[in-house]
């Protein structure tokens, strides 16, 4: 379930993760946890309103804004099912609209029988750590929703970047396909007052919709707020 925010009227899943996605899989993986989460060690009540002072009412954890900064967060991801198929689950899905006397009824779309290959550039010791951090993964990871969970299998090492064929790509402007609107978590959120900022769109080639040739593999997974778009 990796909701579309653009859609205001349901939750209709996206093909795929997008890089503040995969970031947070990993930041479950190692333990980082948002400041405001069951699983935040201890509750600075001060430093929470803060951060709701500053627009951020669900902050990203720190140490994972850290983390994508000190590492340069580069990250690669592609389609590994078959043709895409959605359907509806409407399990949870009520939203108030009155506390008392009305609610809608939420359509929602999930991804049956996803597949994806995730590609991280990092140093040896760092992939050394991830590795082991995704294989005895500190907090349950999800795929975008908590009913969603995830399995990871066969992680290895290279050293060679894969080649430029199916994994998603980047589009500012304009996307034809199956496409995700390609969110990073911001670095500097705090002084920004908003902690995703969304470039474009992560296009997903399928088989039966492959997409177009020569993009980057690799997009930058995390910004500043006062960066460029790309």
């Amino acid at each position: 379930m990796w909701r579309n925010p653009y859609e205001s009227m349901g939750s209709f899943s996206c093909l795929g993760p997008a890089p503040s996605n995969i970031a947070g899989l990993i930041g479950a993986a190692l333990g980082f946890a948002s400041p405001k989460s069951q699983g935040a060690e201890s509750h600075d009540e001060k430093a929470l309103k803060k951060l709701d002072k500053k627009g951020l009412p669900w902050s990203v954890s720190p140490e994972l804004l850290q983390w994508q900064s000190d590492n340069d967060y580069h990250v690669a991801c592609r389609w590994m099912g078959d043709h895409p198929k959605r359907r509806p689950w409407n399990v949870n899905g009520c939203k108030d609209l009155d506390p008392v006397n009305d609610n809608l009824r939420m359509q929602q779309q999930i991804i049956e029988q996803p597949r994806y290959e995730v590609a991280l550039k990092l140093s040896d010791e760092e992939a050394d750590r991830i590795a082991k951090a995704l294989r005895e993964p500190k907090f349950p990871l999800s795929l975008g929703a908590s009913f969603c969970r995830a399995i990871i299998t066969n992680i290895s090492i290279e050293n060679e970047e894969p080649q430029r064929d199916n994994w998603a790509y980047w589009e500012t402007v304009f996307a034809v396909g199956d496409a995700t609107p390609l969110s990073r978590h911001i670095i500097n959120a705090e002084d920004a007052g908003e902690r995703i900022k969304s470039d474009g769109f992560w296009v997903y080639p399928t088989k039966y919709q492959p997409g177009e040739l020569g993009h980057e593999t690799f997009v930058k997974g995390y910004c500043f707020a006062e960066e460029p778009e790309k």
